[in-house]
């Protein structure tokens, strides 16, 4: 049974904590300076070394220049009362509103279903008069920790900007915001604004429910938060050796970080498709910079098994599959039509091969699986 013994030395005033050894029945885990020395290939010595506190884990493979944060749990607690709660439940309300969209048919939760992560089951949206889009709506669950940029293309700026695109989208709602405050009017949320605004309907105060309501939510926890808070048996031998891979020789932690398992920024993947039906260039068709080509946003990681299907363009179902590509480099086929620029390179410099064994990418699967 895994033991670990703490010496607590006082140095300059500070206090230290050194993990001085740790051991199983007949192996040596730890040295004094807390640097793993048994065999991380034994299920035994992974266990103990990753039932160590984080700051002893082996150290990820992280590129130079990349800022990563290590793993985090969901916090165990409820969270915090908002700060403005007639707002949040004005906001929920008009998440749910069908009103706001021009054919009286599609809310926001249309594409972005609770059961389903706050993602959508369709590989891409449909919207108003059933006309289909050409991107999968992301899930929502972690836009109170988000970084920066919103959308896959990253074109909003702030949540409040984000909550009143799809309102205005062609495809999506086609919504004129003119129209906005007289649909609510009607429909009887008058009253709804003055208690959460101490005013009338107007767009500004529409955006800011919609995304205070945004902020509420929240990923589920899974077995992995209870394995980073203390439960060392809730992750099996098989889970365990995938998140020692995500962390070291699958390379995954280059951008999936920290407690919702994204970077928050946007890479270039080989998924532009570009010659096909679903041809897509992100980042790039929004700055028309050319350094932005084929780049969408990080995905949060987090309930993926609820998330699919996955990446901008919904096409990949199979998480087996989605490893697979990974590990032989996100090599991309270009069809016939294919734009002149898809020929250059453009694939992030963080997107390596990654010589994954069969059961090594079966192991980073079920670690997934797990989030």
């Amino acid at each position: 049974m895994a033991t670990a013994v703490m010496k607590r030395y006082v140095w300059g005033g500070a206090v230290m904590v050194v993990l001085a050894a740790c051991q199983t029945a007949s192996t040596r885990v730890f040295d004094g300076q807390g640097q793993v020395v048994c065999n991380v290939a034994e299920p035994a010595c992974l266990r103990a070394v990753y039932s160590a506190d984080s700051r002893y884990w082996p150290k990820p493979q992280i590129d130079d220049g990349v800022v990563f944060q290590e793993l985090q749990p969901l916090s165990p607690n409820p969270p915090p009362a908002p700060e403005h709660p007639e707002q949040v439940a004005l906001g929920k309300a008009l998440f749910f509103e069908p009103r706001l969209s021009d054919d009286g048919q599609v809310s926001c939760a249309s594409c972005h279903l609770p059961y389903q992560g706050f993602a959508e089951k369709s590989a891409v949206s449909t919207g108003v008069y059933n006309r289909q889009g050409r991107r999968n709506a992301q899930a929502l669950m972690h836009l109170g920790s988000a970084h920066g940029l919103f959308f896959w293309d990253g074109r909003a700026s702030s949540l409040e900007q984000q909550a009143l695109m799809p309102l205005t989208d062609h495809v999506e709602m086609n919504q004129d915001l003119a129209k906005v405050p007289s649909i609510l009017k009607q429909a009887g949320y008058e009253p709804r604004f003055q208690a959460a605004f101490g005013e009338g309907i107007n767009i500004a105060a529409v955006a800011k429910a919609l995304s205070e309501y945004q902020r509420t939510l929240r990923p589920e926890s899974t077995k992995f938060d209870a394995f980073l808070l203390g439960d060392k048996q809730a992750l099996s031998d098989e889970e365990l050796q995938g998140l020692h891979l995500f962390r070291t020789k699958a390379r995954c932690m280059n951008c999936h970080t920290g407690q919702m398992l994204t970077d928050g920024k946007l890479h270039n993947l080989n998924q532009t498709l570009a010659g096909r039906k679903w041809e897509d260039f992100g980042r790039y068709e929004v700055t028309q910079n050319i350094e932005d080509w084929g780049k969408f946003k990080t995905a949060s990681l987090r309930n993926l098994s609820k998330t699919k299907p996955w990446f901008h363009h919904g096409l990949f179902v199979n998480l087996q599959g989605v490893v697979a590509m990974y590990n032989i480099g996100m090599r991309e086929g270009l069809a016939k039509g294919a734009p002149a620029e898809s020929h250059q390179p453009h694939l992030d410099p963080l997107i390596k091969p990654l010589n994954l064994t069969p059961d090594e990418r079966r192991a980073v699967t079920r670690f997934l699986e797990t989030l």
